[in-house]
């Protein structure tokens, strides 16, 4: 989507440099993000690395842009679960030790995503890389629905046309299909994952 950073303008107080009294309000986070990047057997060898690659490019940004961030390697089930309140460093060393393997189902991913979705607030973003299948459409469906009723946001990148296709119904009614979301070869899923955070130029670099 073209802006995934919601704007948020609340007036905290004076400061002054070095920092006055309102330092921590200044840090609090912009809301949660939840990046979800298939890991199944069609990822093998470079299509892996080149995801690990941008979703380390993704988690980056996110960060700067004060969100918390949260990782699911998904396949035919959770394969590997960081939630958000886990350490950087440790979001980053999963995702650098991602292996493939399995099949795919999204679903126990999306229903993974409606608890943790549930028990934070702010703004919330739900982003999904995916190689092919979905698993259960219909269940998969609901379930993106139900989090969209929550004020949950969702963004996708699908690899090939099918795949994006696939992920595309999970959008939230009203949300408009972008070519973007299809990522057409091997060598563009780094900078496709990457491409879900296109609205951090409201981005506050904390020093």
């Amino acid at each position: 989507m073209s802006s995934w950073i919601r704007k948020i303008l609340n007036g905290i107080g004076l400061t002054q440099a070095p920092p006055g009294e309102h330092p921590s309000e200044l840090r609090q986070p912009s809301g949660t993000v939840l990046l979800c990047i298939d890991v199944s057997n069609s990822m093998a060898g470079k299509p892996l690395r080149q995801a690990v690659k941008g979703g380390e490019k993704f988690l980056r940004d996110a960060v700067d842009a004060h969100y918390r961030c949260g990782l699911v390697l998904w396949n035919h089930k959770v394969d590997c679960y960081v939630p958000p309140r886990a350490r950087h460093s440790r979001v980053l060393n999963t995702l650098r030790h991602a292996q493939s393997r399995g099949g795919t189902d999204l679903v126990p991913t999306l229903r993974l995503a409606k608890r943790l979705f549930g028990s934070v607030s702010g703004d919330r973003l739900l982003c999904v890389f995916g190689d092919g299948d979905i698993g259960n459409r219909r269940k998969a469906v609901r379930l993106a629905r139900r989090l969209c009723a929550m004020g949950v946001r969702i963004d996708v990148r699908g690899r090939g046309a099918r795949a994006a296709a696939n992920l595309e119904c999970l959008l939230c009614p009203g949300e408009a299909v972008e070519a973007n979301r299809v990522i057409k070869d091997v060598s563009s899923i780094d900078s496709g994952i990457a491409s879900m955070t296109a609205g951090l130029g409201a981005i506050r670099r904390m020093q």
